[in-house]
């Protein structure tokens, strides 16, 4: 990374005193060789730049992963390890519930470590896209989440979803790993007796789908651009690796998760 920061500066610097030197011959003698190579060097210094900002973006995504990952892994096996620790030592007065919290941590690890498995594949190989409707996606996504709102008394909602019937290509795994994770983050957060909705929109050669919760708003809004939740980051790393991003923002009482993947169509 050193030597291709040291190009870029070897590079930037040339091409900035060679412009120099070749507008000041182009404004007394014009001439097309001159213009045309200056152009060439302007073009490679932008596309260094370019790639340099690119590699910066990567690693910062790619640190972020790695923490989301270790909270993730880490709360789980806290609790498991807690509930294990009472009941081994007997102090455990209510024994159902503590092996209903090693139950919840086991599935917790379960989760994440099926999330690192698709990504680990998809990042290993090219997307295996496959044709599908988005509907039936979601369909899957909300079933799934569906026992948990229950549980919580949250009220979820599929609007529109019978309009999101073209056929997109995509990574059905994964891209249904990716909704089901939005939605459950979404029912998981928001207060007992408020709404959970969820739209879709296939539009050209983009999926849009709007997730809104009632999870009260955001603690900061500088924050809205970037998914700050840990549990979110895999997900979004899920969905960054399917050539799509999430952006969060604030509604009324909520948050408003907004998902776009390539629909892998032209």
């Amino acid at each position: 990374m050193a030597r291709v920061s040291k190009a870029l500066a070897a590079v930037c610097l040339a091409s900035g005193a060679v412009g120099w030197a070749l507008g000041r011959w182009t404004r007394r003698y014009p001439q097309p060789e001159l213009r045309w190579l200056r152009q060439e060097l302007t073009a490679a210094s932008n596309a260094l730049i370019e790639a340099e900002q690119g590699r910066a973006d990567l690693r910062r995504a790619q640190r972020e992963l790695i923490t989301a990952i270790s909270h993730e892994l880490r709360t789980p096996l806290a609790t498991i390890r807690a509930a294990a620790e009472a009941l081994q030592d007997g102090v455990a007065q209510e024994p159902e519930r503590y092996l209903e919290s090693l139950v919840g941590g086991a599935q917790r690890l379960n989760r994440v470590t099926g999330d690192l498995f698709e990504l680990a594949r998809i990042q290993a190989a090219p997307v295996e896209r496959m044709p599908t409707r988005l509907a039936d996606l979601l369909d899957s996504a909300l079933a799934t989440a569906l026992p948990v709102a229950l549980d919580r008394g949250v009220r979820l909602h599929g609007v529109g979803l019978d309009s999101a019937t073209d056929p997109v290509l995509v990574d059905i795994a994964v891209t249904t790993r990716a909704l089901t994770n939005l939605v459950m983050h979404a029912v998981r957060h928001t207060v007992p007796g408020e709404p959970v909705t969820v739209t879709a929109v296939v539009s050209g050669d983009e999926i849009e789908v709007i997730v809104v919760d009632g999870c009260g708003g955001l603690m900061d809004l500088g924050d809205s651009a970037e998914p700050g939740d840990t549990g979110l980051a895999i997900t979004r790393g899920l969905i960054r690796a399917h050539g799509g991003d999430i952006r969060i923002d604030q509604v009324t009482d909520g948050c408003r998760f907004i998902a776009r993947v390539p629909a892998g169509i032209s």
